[in-house]
């Protein structure tokens, strides 16, 4: 899987127009082939950044991404940012869930049947 996140930081006069290009292409991501997710997400922190978070099935899907017309509109928005831009794609290679934390908190104890919970103490509960 490959992550995309791109935060930008505009200035106050350009913020809207910021996000109307990035929820302007929202929805065509989505639709383009290996793609999971599409997210843009409004910081509140002191700089009030705006993110744009894609995730994709493959290295070769993000890569058509990237070349596409489409990807054309995400650089617009970028040269809107007032400051910097943060660009970044991380390639992740295992992902795990909540069999993560239960072997973190509980060194030592088998893990649990599917459908079955660990108790505290180590023991199984159905």
């Amino acid at each position: 899987m490959m992550i995309g996140t791109v935060r930008i930081v505009p200035p106050s006069d350009r913020r809207d127009l910021v996000l109307e290009v990035l929820r302007s292409v929202q929805g065509p991501i989505l639709a383009q082939p290996g793609c999971v997710a599409c997210d843009i997400l409004d910081e509140r922190g002191p700089d009030h950044a705006i993110v744009l978070l894609e995730r994709w099935d493959t290295r070769d899907a993000i890569e058509e991404h990237l070349g596409s017309n489409l990807y054309r509109r995400v650089l617009a928005a970028i040269e809107l940012s007032g400051a910097t831009p943060e660009i970044r794609f991380d390639a992740v290679s295992a992902t795990e869930g909540i069999e993560l934390i239960e072997r973190l908190r509980n060194p030592g104890a088998s893990p649990a049947a599917p459908g079955i919970r660990a108790t505290k103490t180590g023991g199984r509960q159905s």
